[in-house]
This record gives structure tokens, C-alpha cells and sequence, in this order.
């Protein structure tokens, strides 16, 4: 029973991290504020174009005084701003281009899409305006095309994969083809313009984004490639100029990301979060009011201009006030101040639509939360009360009534501060007491698996939880009861009252006197106390810095090579015969192994040399021995060493480029069925004999999968455990926790030694090149994933021949290393991060998940360890 509470519990710790740290942030059901033109204040511009040049970071922009854009150049020396914007991780073309039109950053609910997309729909700027026309990259497009509004004032223009294809190397040929696209627009479009409302082009040009990834930013054919987006803006200018000629267009070109010198981008570095920003056009000021203390360079003449410097998300407010527009619903951004060339009444009112903007979204999470019954109770944001935003908007009519708009500004850019800070404030409301109560359920579930371990001892513990059995009970029950009233009252959302709930029913199990099976009247007094120490507190401590220890590897790869041979000598050294050669050749192999993980990481790294060492060193390890040698049938020596020919036969066509043919591919394939088959329909019931047959077939499939040296790691670190447990008499030491931890250490050292979780590519096609010609992207993955379970399956299997305490103790190595497991996965709980790269929210991601499934692929490799030895009858039996 304690396997399926196991799974149960595990599966909704795992859920937990969402429910704390990826609930979205874009608020629903809101209204858009009134459009600035119904105040009766004319618009400074009608349109606006927004050149998005993909992935072009600020200091390519403005490198070598400017050199890379001299038509863009030509225009800010007469006119407009120019600056940086600074964007947030991650830096990444879909959050990025959310940020300009929408005026938020990335939404942590997109983790369940796989940072694809958007779950939760959003306003943007190309719902608030009249006509909106845009053109670019097919995924860019596509987020804005499933949230926006329909009709005929709502186009959106992508490009095929033919002229995707065609900008392999040529990159400039997809702004090429947006710059076409837009001009045919134009044509058509000339003198037959004719409506009053806002108007907005959207001009997403990729081709910096690309250039990049190809060329690398610091390269000549990026700069190429810059200056060809450079002259095509240029262009575009000067159309769209011949076609509205009443000078009421207003251009934004910025980015949406930058990019590191290696062409890379996701990070927080300075390369990749500053972009340029230049805004001209109508209604825009020559130098803000804001405006700090940097120049930079503007030309080879040494001319000095103010440099600007705002966030990202502060051009969507800002372009929608030059057009006449409320910001966007979802909006974030604070409008900056002195950039627009307008009246003071217009600014001001401009402002304050953003603050009412941003107000609605407070205003939305306040009555959320005050519609439970002890709100006035509870904790509030008290900086900004109902009562304060009701006064702020009294104050802005008698401000404006006064024409006192320098004060209205001014303390609409206060409130505009306030409200973001309490929209913080309550969506975060939950996520502490959410931390509380997870900590919780792992402590009550730990505290469960360790009473499992006592389960036939009658030690204190268990004397005092059968005497106090009523009492917590009822402090239990009425605890439920007045939570769950609580959050009933409250109104607080299903998921987050789930997850504050469950630690009481865990603790009720964990705190049950017989939960566990067993009573104290049930056990002898008379029974050694061994269990009862196997148990004590100093066990508890070691187990728990055993736990810490193991941490620290998930971030740093090479401490586990610490751990290793810090466990070896401490758990082995003792039991081998000093001075003997067996005693050596094991010292050697520790100190070999501990070597690997300061090697260059498996996954993408391939040496001829060391993979024809691992293929040759399986072959040997197994022939080397006459005793060995003789016990293997002859099917068995002769399909293992052909398959060995033909794995490196496969290596070579595919380090040449050449085709893998057909038949190889079926002997691959043939060997990896009959690697398992002929294991199980082996007569053979002598469990050494059975296991020699176990680590030369899976090792020989290991040495398929492998591209450099990992062939090499398995096969010694497989005779490194075959050494240390042979060298175990019968009189030495044995413990729970160590042969639990041994267990654990050998499974994170044989992935650690070769990988680190952020490096795992499970479509890494190379580790497939023997058996798939060509690129199948779920066959690949689970020849991955068997890649990396072999190893622990051998050790597994090594492991059950040659000690029998971990055959009779399997239950409570397991619940022992489930304990150790949990207890990393607290320490992962509070590591999880929803901010930040792609990568480092998924690495956090992965690592907390990680430590909750080992002891689950553990289990079932131990169960596939035992029928590969034909010891399945024998210890599956769980008492």
C-alpha cells in the first residue's frame, strides 16, 4: 500500500511547483479605458509604424559611431530620439514582441505550453487601434493573430517555407520580402486612404534575429545583412512618407531581444537585454525632459547626442498615447515622460489613462480578495486603498479643472508605481503560505516513510503517538475544519485551497499509530534494538547531509566526483586486503572515474579515439578472463563482437556523411532486441553467470549509443562496484543508509559523470546514428533515455549479485532512499524559478522533478534487474 500512497503523493508534490510559481499573471475580464480622442484632445499622429528588427542588440546598432546604419543614421541627426530599451529575461522573440505590443513580459503560465505560446488570451495594441496590417515571421504572427479581434481592418502577412529556405544563408531576403510585401500594400493603398482612425503597421523583420544565429553579430555578413534592413527601412520611410503625406505618421524601430557575440540569446546578459529604440516622426520631442546624463557618438564628425533610456514595456504605453489610444489592457508599462512633442493637458491625460489602466488591473486582484469573508482581517496592500484610488481620481479632474497639469502628472506617475507594486502584491498573496504548507506535506510525508523504517521496533515514538492517538486526531479533524472553512469563506481558488489542505491529511496518516502496520503491544520486548537505532536521530541527521551533498551536484557536475570518492574509500577501503592487487586496481578505478566529469560534457561531444577505446575495452573486459570467457554460448561471444564491428562501421559512414545502409540499421535494431531475449530464455540459474551475460550484452548496446568516451565510464565504473562488492565479507558493516545512498550515488555519478540535466538533448541524433538513417525525433528520444538507463540497470544487477543484505532489505532501501530523495526535493521546492531564461526556469523545473521520479525509474529498474537475473520470485515480495 505504502508504493501507491508513494506515487500518489509524488504526483501531486510534482503539481505543487505549478500551482506556487506558474499561475498566470494576465488578468481577465477587464475593460479598455476610453480613447484619448474622446476627451477631445487631438492626437499628435493618426498612424504608427513599428519596425521590429529581430534580435538586433543595442550595441550593434550603435557600434563605430553608427556605422552599420548610416540611412537610419541620416534621420535622428535631424530628428526623433534615440536610446536603449531595456528588455527582461527571457530574452526570447515571442515574449519580446508581447512586451512591445501588449506591455507585459512573459506570463510563467507559458511553462504549460512549453514556452510556446500564450494560454491565456491578452489585449495588445493591435486590438485598441481602428486598422492594424502586419507582416513577418509566421510564430510572431501567430501570436498576435489568435488573440486579436477579426474584420477587415485586421490583416496579418506571413511568409512561406520557400522563402524561408531561400534566406538559409542569404539572411536579408526575409526583410527583403517584408519590405515587398508592404510596398505592393502601399501601391494599392495610395490615394485611396481615407478613415480618421488610429492606424498601426507592424513591420517584424527577422532577418537580424537570423543573421546573427548564422553569421554571429560581430561578423561582416551581419553587418551586411544590417545594412541592407537599414536601407530598406530607409526605403520604407520614404514610401510610406509619399503615401500619407500629411505628417502625421509616427515610426518606432526596436527590438525585440538582443544577442550575444556566439549568436545566442535567452540569458540576462547586457548584450542580450539592451536594444536600440529610435522614435521620429509626428509628435515626437527632439530631447525628453527625462533624459539622464549619457551621449553617445552619433557620426564620425564626433557629434554628440543624448542617449534615452527606458524599459521595454514603456513603449506600448508610449505608442498608444502618440496615437490617441488607451493602453492595452494587460499593460504593464509606465508611460515615459517628455517624449512626446504635446501640449501639457495631453500628457497629463495621457498619463492618467495609463494609471486608470493600471488601476483596473489592482482594482480587478482587490475585489478578488475582497470578496472573502476575513478580508478585513487579513493582510492587505495598505499603500493604495480603495478609498485612496477613488480620491486620486476625484484629484485629477480638480487638477485638470485647474489646468494644473504638472501635478496631475505627476501624481499620476506616483499611482501608476502603487498600483504595480499591489498587483505584485496579490498575485503573489498565496505563494508564501503555499511554500508553507507544501514544506509541510513533505515533512509529514518524510515523517511517514520514516516511521516505515521502525516498523518493527516499539520505541518511544511509537508509544507516545498510541498514547496521544485521540489527541491529534482531534486537533487534526478540527484543524481540517476550520481551513477548510476558512478558504471556503475566503473564496480562495480551488487549486491553491487544495494544496493549503493537504498537509493535514498526510500528517493524519503519518501520525496514525498503526499507519505503518505495527503497534508497540504487537513487537517484543525483548527484540534487538537494531531497528530502533537503524532509525535514531543521528540517522536522520546523516541521511539528511547525505541529501544536502547530494544538492550541490545538480549545480556543479564535478563535485560528484567529491562525493564519489569520498563514499569509496569511507564505505570500501576497510574491506579489501591491504597491499593486495585486487586493492589497487580498485584505487586506481576510483581515481580513473573521478577524472570524467572535469572531461567535456558527452552530449554533442564526439572523439573517434575514445569511442574505439570503449568499444575495444567491452570486448576486453569480457575475454580477458578464461573463466569469463569460456562461460558466454558462442551466439552470444560472436553477436556481441559483430555487433561491436558494425557500431564502429556505423560511426565511421556517419563521421564521413555518408548514409548508414539498410542492413546495419536491422542489425542494430536485431541486437538490441536479442541483447534483452537471450538474457531471459538463459537456463543458466547461477546469478554471477547470469549477470557476466547481463553487463557484456549491455554494455556492447551501451558502446552503439555512445560518440565518445561515456563507453569507456560505464565499463569502468561497472568494474569499479564489481571490485568493491566482491571485496564485502560477511562480517563488515552494513546500514540502510548506505547501501541506500550507494544505490543513490552510483545512478547520479553515472549520469553526472558524462551530463549535466541542462546539457541532456534527449533528440540528440547521434546517439541513434546506428540504428535511424534518418532523423525520427521519438525514436531518437527513447534511444536516449535507454542510453542513459543502461548504466544503471548494470549497476543494478551487479549490485543484487553480489550482496544479499540489498536482496532482503530492498524495501527499506528503497523507503530509505525515497526519504533522501524528498528531502532534495525540499531543498528544490524553494529553487524553482519562474523568472529568468527558458533554460534556468526549466533547469529549476527539471531538477525538482527529477529527484521526485528517481526513486520511481529506480524501482522499476530494480524490478527489471531482478528478471534479468531470474531473482523476480524471490525478493518482489514486499511484507
Amino acid at each position: 500500500m505504502w508504493i501507491f500512497y508513494a506515487f500518489l503523493v509524488h504526483v501531486l508534490l510534482l503539481g505543487s511547483i505549478l500551482v506556487i510559481n506558474f499561475r498566470s499573471t494576465v488578468i481577465q475580464d477587464l475593460q479598455p479605458q476610453t480613447s484619448l480622442l474622446a476627451y477631445a484632445l487631438d492626437a499628435p499622429a493618426s498612424r504608427l509604424v513599428l519596425f521590429a528588427t529581430d534580435g538586433l542588440r543595442a550595441a550593434s546598432f550603435f557600434e563605430d559611431n553608427c556605422r552599420h546604419v548610416p540611412h537610419l543614421r541620416e534621420i535622428f541627426m535631424r530628428e526623433g530620439l534615440v536610446g536603449i530599451s531595456h528588455t527582461r529575461t527571457p530574452t526570447e522573440s515571442r515574449p519580446g514582441h508581447i512586451a512591445l505590443l501588449a506591455g507585459f513580459y512573459e506570463d510563467p503560465s507559458a511553462v504549460f505550453t512549453g514556452w510556446k505560446g500564450n494560454p491565456v488570451k491578452f489585449d495588445s495594441l493591435l486590438n485598441r487601434s481602428g486598422y492594424s496590417f502586419s507582416w513577418g515571421c509566421p510564430s510572431i504572427m501567430g501570436v498576435f493573430e489568435s488573440v486579436t479581434r477579426r474584420g477587415g481592418g485586421v490583416l496579418f502577412h506571413s511568409y512561406d517555407d520557400k522563402v524561408y529556405e531561400s534566406a538559409r544563408w542569404a539572411t536579408y531576403r526575409l526583410d527583403e520580402w517584408v519590405f515587398s510585401q508592404v510596398s505592393v500594400f502601399l501601391d494599392h493603398m495610395k490615394n485611396k486612404w481615407s478613415t480618421s482612425s488610429p492606424v498601426v503597421f507592424f513591420l517584424h523583420l527577422p532577418s537580424t534575429d537570423r543573421a546573427g544565429h548564422v553569421h554571429k553579430p560581430a561578423t561582416t555578413l551581419f553587418h551586411n545583412s544590417l545594412n541592407i534592413t537599414d536601407r530598406g527601412i530607409w526605403e520604407m520611410y520614404q514610401q510610406l512618407e509619399e503615401t500619407f503625406p500629411d505628417k502625421q505618421t509616427v515610426y518606432l524601430l526596436t527590438s525585440d531581444h538582443g544577442m550575444t557575440d556566439t549568436g545566442i540569446h535567452g540569458s540576462g546578459t547586457q548584450h542580450e537585454t539592451e536594444t536600440p529604440f529610435m522614435l521620429w516622426g509626428a509628435g515626437v520631442s527632439r530631447t525628453a525632459t527625462t533624459v539622464g546624463n549619457r551621449k553617445f557618438v552619433a557620426n564620425d564628425e564626433g557629434v554628440q547626442l543624448p542617449l534615452h533610456e527606458l524599459e521595454q514595456a514603456q513603449l506600448t504605453p508610449l505608442m498608444s498615447a502618440l496615437i490617441g489610444l488607451p493602453p492595452p489592457m494587460n499593460n504593464f508599462g509606465i508611460l515615459p515622460t517628455g517624449y512626446m512633442a504635446v501640449s501639457e493637458e495631453y500628457e497629463a491625460m495621457a498619463a492618467h489613462s495609463n494609471a486608470l489602466q493600471l488601476l483596473a488591473q489592482y482594482e480587478k486582484l482587490l475585489e478578488q480578495h475582497r470578496k472573502g469573508l476575513f478580508a478585513d482581517i487579513l493582510n492587505n496592500f495598505d499603500e493604495l486603498s480603495q478609498a485612496e484610488i477613488d480620491a486620486y481620481k476625484q484629484l485629477i479632474v480638480k487638477l485638470h479643472t485647474k489646468r494644473a497639469y504638472a501635478k496631475s502628472l505627476a501624481r499620476s506617475n506616483v499611482v501608476m508605481e502603487l498600483a504595480l507594486k499591489g498587483i505584485d502584491y496579490y498575485h503573489g498573496y498565496y505563494r508564501n503560505c503555499l511554500l508553507l504548507s507544501t514544506t509541510a506535506t513533505f515533512l509529514g510525508w518524510i515523517f511517514y516513510l520514516y516511521r516505515l523504517l521502525s516498523r518493527n521496533s516499539a520505541g518511544k515514538l511509537q508509544i507516545m503517538l498510541e498514547r496521544q492517538e485521540n489527541v491529534s486526531r482531534i486537533a487534526l479533524d478540527v484543524s481540517m475544519f476550520l481551513l477548510l472553512f476558512f478558504l471556503v469563506a475566503q473564496r480562495a481558488p480551488i487549486a491553491i485551497a487544495f494544496y493549503l489542505l493537504l498537509p493535514i491529511p498526510v500528517w493524519m496518516m503519518a501520525l496514525k499509530p498503526k499507519a505503518c502496520g505495527t503497534s508497540s503491544a504487537a513487537v517484543p520486548i525483548s527484540q534487538p534494538a537494531a531497528s530502533a537505532r537503524l532509525t535514531s536521530a543521528s540517522q536522520l541527521l546523516l541521511i539528511i547531509v547525505c541529501a544536502e551533498l547530494m544538492v550541490f551536484t545538480f549545480f556543479e557536475r564535478r563535485l560528484i566526483s567529491v562525493c564519489f570518492v569520498a563514499f569509496g574509500c569511507y564505505n570500501n577501503w576497510r574491506n579489501f586486503v591491504p597491499n593486495s592487487r585486487e586493492f589497487y586496481t580498485w584505487l586506481a578505478l576510483v581515481v580513473i572515474l573521478a577524472c570524467f566529469p572535469f572531461l567535456p560534457l558527452a552530449e554533442g561531444y564526439q572523439n573517434w579515439y575514445l569511442f574505439l577505446a570503449g568499444v575495444v575495452l567491452a570486448l576486453l573486459k569480457e575475454f580477458w578472463s578464461k573463466k569469463r570467457r569460456s562461460s558466454y554460448s558462442h551466439h552470444t561471444k560472436y553477436c556481441n563482437a559483430v555487433i561491436l564491428l558494425n557500431t564502429v562501421i556505423c560511426a565511421y559512414l556517419d563521421s564521413e556523411d555518408y548514409d548508414i545502409p539498410i542492413v546495419l540499421c536491422v542489425a542494430s535494431w536485431s541486437f538490441l532486441i536479442y541483447a534483452f531475449v537471450s538474457i531471459m530464455i538463459n537456463k543458466e540459474y547461477n546469478p554471477e553467470e547470469r549477470l557476466a551475460q547481463i553487463c557484456f550484452n549491455l554494455g556492447s548496446l551501451h558502446a552503439m549509443l555512445s560518440t565518445s568516451y561515456e563507453s569507456v565510464f560505464v565499463q569502468l565504473l561497472t568494474m569499479e562496484l564489481s571490485l568493491a562488492l566482491a571485496a564485502v565479507n560477511v562480517n563488515s558493516d552494513k546500514s540502510l543508509l548506505r547501501s541506500s545512498f550507494s544505490i543513490l550515488l552510483y545512478t547520479l555519478f553515472s549520469f553526472f559523470g558524462m551530463e549535466t540535466l541542462k546539457s541532456l538533448d534527449l533528440f540528440d541524433s547521434n546517439s541513434g546514428r546506428c540504428f535511424i538513417g534518418k532523423y525520427a525525433p521519438f525514436v531518437t528520444m527513447g534511444l536516449v533515455l535507454l542510453k542513459h538507463f543502461l548504466p544503471v540497470l548494470m549497476n543494478l544487477s551487479t549490485l543484487y549479485t553480489h550482496c544479499e543484505y540489498v536482496r532482503k532489505k530492498e524495501r527499506k532501501i528503497f523507503i530509505c532512499m525515497l526519504i533522501i530523495c524528498n528531502i532534495m526535493g525540499l531543498n528544490f521546492l524553494y529553487l524553482v524559478r519562474n523568472q529568468g531564461s527558458w533554460a534556468e526556469m526549466g533547469a529549476s523545473i527539471v531538477n525538482f522533478n527529477v529527484v521526485g521520479l528517481i526513486p520511481v525509474v529506480l524501482l522499476l529498474l530494480s524490478w527489471a534487474a531482478q528478471l534479468l537475473l531470474g531473482l523476480i520470485t524471490i525478493v518482489l515480495k514486499f511484507q
